[in-house]
């Protein structure tokens, strides 16, 4: 197994932990309610962990070809066609995932940077939850950039597919 395909798995795993940790957060909250209590931050962390989850799930999914595509306009379509449009659509997923990546990474570095911190019970440093946004975005880009470098050299765009003819 190669490193992408690692970080990918581990991303993943990292997204169902933060997944299963909101379900422990809010059970524990509802029976800390029922004898009268509440565990502060409770909701932090649950936030916190539902954005871990969808950010950190992003490469996994993609690479197991969970993301959502509309593949009924490309089954219609002639062969060269459909390809120029995987092309193009991949080409555009990777700018923009890249892009919020970076801009992702800057406002997780501005944060480290000036110190901001939760303001809630918790005065936890915000960087700590605010990182699996650019780690997911950016594994998401690497991914999309192999994608499109597949579809270029005429590959299928799944790791481990053979070749495709280009002009079919």
């Amino acid at each position: 197994m190669k490193l992408l395909d690692r970080l990918c798995a581990a991303a993943g795993a990292a997204a169902a932990v933060a997944l299963a940790m909101i379900g422990v957060v809010i059970t524990a909250q509802i029976v800390a309610r029922l004898f009268g209590r509440q565990i502060p931050a409770a909701d932090d962390f649950a936030a916190w962990s539902m954005a871990a989850s969808a950010f950190l799930a992003l490469p996994y999914a993609m690479r197991h070809g969970e993301h959502i595509r509309v593949t009924l306009v490309l089954q219609r379509l002639p062969a060269r066609t459909a390809r120029l449009l995987d092309i193009v659509s991949s080409a555009i997923g990777f700018g923009l995932a890249a892009w919020a990546a970076w801009n992702a990474a800057v406002f997780v570095y501005d944060s480290w940077q000036y110190g901001e911190v939760a303001q809630g019970m918790l005065a936890l440093p915000m960087w700590i939850p605010q990182l699996c946004m650019p780690i997911g975005l950016t594994l998401l880009a690497a991914l999309l950039a192999e994608r499109l470098g597949r579809l270029l050299r005429g590959l299928d765009p799944a790791p481990g597919s053979s070749p495709v003819a280009a002009t079919e």
